[in-house]
């Protein structure tokens, strides 16, 4: 977990019942031996959830967050959690009243995945999600949101409470002072019998195998899914020559000519010999490399700089490294993990391959 993040957040996704806020506020603060106290709020939920929190949470005649803070946040900490950390998922400019189809489901699921993307931008704060409120698809989706974006620091967990406290209106923590509250049915309950746990759920951690451009901008949640179930294809590489363009697991690439006309010797010459000593290419190599896609006049005009650059080793050598970084950045801009393991260009005993074993050119 990361040491010096100056920013916690508690992230939580609540329907009816905002409960879940104060209780797993309760699990954390009060957890031996390493409390966690937020220093911010977030919840998403519908409009009429957020209405909820607004009045039971934060309405100064009920005020059940102030009551939690005054009794069990230290002195000198303050979390900020005020109408503004209330988000209410949208449709076509509207605030949703309740989840009712799949144009519904699709809005909550790129809300959730946007707000987990943005908290996690910073690399200096450190999220904790509870998927305990809400309907099962929306924990289900940010437990989802949280495996594709989340970070080693962040956590995600579920807060669990006994029978008859669970269901009570009345019961949003464990007060320090014994105090009688009643269930769904009417029965008193004495608070001193309340447990409040958390069950910490591991995260599958899946951010890096996004690619670059889907990390740094927010996407839909259909498109990150997408992504990955492409991840889980078998690597191919398809070059188009009169496009100068290249597919790999199905995604277009964009390289420059020359950084295409490398990658596409490098795999080719892989495929036929194995390891590949790019430092002994034959000039003529080099030249269909650096000139690719340019013009007659282009290649007359330079030709001699170009083979000057081919017998300086150290400037070949510096040539073969551009090439291969740009490469890299190109693949991992739009593949993520998949491009830098599977489709970059490889060294092994000083010489270079492209591990890809099905190439095909159009």
């Amino acid at each position: 977990m990361m040491q010096n993040a100056t920013r916690k957040i508690l992230l939580a996704v609540s329907g009816m019942s905002p409960q879940i806020v104060t209780e797993t506020l309760y699990a954390l603060v009060t957890r031996e031996g390493q409390p966690w106290i937020p220093d911010e709020i977030h919840l998403l939920s519908t409009q009429e959830g957020c209405v909820r929190a607004r009045n039971e949470l934060l309405h100064e005649s009920r005020d059940m967050f102030g009551k939690f803070c005054r009794e069990y946040v230290p002195q000198g900490h303050t979390i900020k959690f005020d109408d503004s950390c209330l988000h209410a998922f949208h449709r076509n400019g509207e605030a949703l009243h309740d989840i009712r189809d799949l144009g519904d489901s699709a809005v909550v699921a790129d809300a959730i995945a946007a707000k987990v993307w943005e908290l996690t931008q910073d690399d200096n704060t450190e999220i904790h999600a509870s998927i305990a409120g809400g309907r099962k698809s929306m924990g289900f989706l940010l437990g989802y949101a949280m495996s594709l974006y989340g970070r080693p620091q962040d956590r995600l967990s579920h807060v669990l409470v006994n029978d008859g406290f669970e269901s009570s209106n009345d019961f949003y923590f464990k007060p320090k002072k014994s105090t009688i509250i009643h269930d769904r049915n009417g029965k008193p309950l004495d608070t001193a019998h309340a447990v409040i746990s958390l069950a910490e759920i591991p995260i599958l951690h899946l951010r890096g195998k996004l690619p670059k451009a889907m990390q740094k901008h927010k996407v839909s949640f259909a498109a990150l899914v997408t992504a990955l179930n492409a991840s889980m294809n078998e690597p191919k590489i398809v070059f188009n020559p009169a496009a100068q363009s290249l597919e790999c697991h199905g995604v277009e690439v964009e390289m420059s000519p020359v950084n295409y006309a490398f990658y596409r010797y490098v795999a080719q010459k892989s495929q036929d010999e194995g390891l590949v000593d790019l430092m002994d290419m034959e000039e003529a190599d080099f030249l269909a490399i650096k000139f690719y896609g340019r013009d007659r006049w282009y290649q007359e005009d330079h030709r001699q700089e170009a083979a000057t650059q081919f017998a300086d080793k150290q400037s070949l050598k510096t040539f073969i490294n551009d090439r291969k970084n740009e490469i890299k950045n190109a693949l991992d801009e739009r593949l993520g993990l998949i491009g830098r393991q599977q489709y970059a260009i490889k060294t092994r005993r000083g010489k270079s391959y492209v591990e890809i074993e099905t190439i095909e050119i159009n």
